[in-house]
């Protein structure tokens, strides 16, 4: 019963964790992309910005069980928006992960100077309180966590993730074809890379730093 309690209340504290993350990483993406590309004649009308839109069911699945994941990514026309200039799309592509570094920057300050580090029950050092400062503190610290664990992610040159496509605008134009093919096994690259284990070893120094810096301040 214990066990089930304490699952059940890292899953409520997970999940708006969850949602600030998938928001933090794709608004960026389309608000940027609207304003550098205000010229959008002929293409797809983009998709007015919704969370549940965003949700990937398997990307989500990854973030409540190793505390980073993917979503569904706006539709951005990146090579038109590179013939404006590569910068403009490389700036785009990398939006949303600056956006989980930013948020997760933000969330660890407000974790430190509200004094809600003290109520975490994350944390061996957290101390019992209020049932709403111990659920807030929760939700503040996994917001912090998944933020910074997406960003660093996201870096990875595996689609769909945004290291790969930051390569793909980059690259010489004759390996843009190979490229965008390897897009559509990225997926099942990730997925097989997950099921191994090697995804998580990868992530492991990644993610035990953060957690390491959630100690520090709290």
């Amino acid at each position: 019963m214990h066990w089930f309690l304490e699952t059940l209340r890292r899953f409520l504290a997970l999940t708006p964790a969850i949602m600030v993350t998938i928001i933090a990483h794709e608004y960026p993406r389309y608000f940027l992309y609207r304003r550098l590309n205000p010229d959008r004649n002929g293409e797809v009308k983009l998709p007015s910005p919704g969370f549940f839109r965003r949700i990937d069911p398997i990307g989500l699945l990854m973030f409540y069980l190793f505390k980073f994941g993917w979503s569904r990514r706006y539709p951005v026309n990146y090579w038109k928006l590179k013939r404006k200039g590569t910068s403009r799309a490389v700036f785009t592509a990398l939006s949303g992960l600056t956006g989980n570094l930013l948020v997760g920057v933000m969330a660890g300050v407000v974790f430190y100077v509200s004094g809600l580090s003290s109520y975490v029950t994350e944390i061996a050092s957290g101390t019992a309180g209020s049932p709403l400062f111990s659920y807030l503190a929760d939700v503040m610290y996994w917001i912090m966590i998944v933020n910074l664990n997406t960003a660093l992610f996201n870096i990875l040159p595996i689609p769909p993730l945004d290291g790969s496509t930051v390569i793909t605008i980059i690259a010489p134009p004759q390996y843009v074809n190979w490229l965008v093919k390897y897009e559509l096994y990225g997926i099942i690259v990730l997925l097989a890379l997950s099921a191994l284990g090697i995804i998580q070893m990868i992530m492991y120094p990644v993610t035990e730093f953060v957690a390491f810096l959630a100690r520090v301040i709290s």
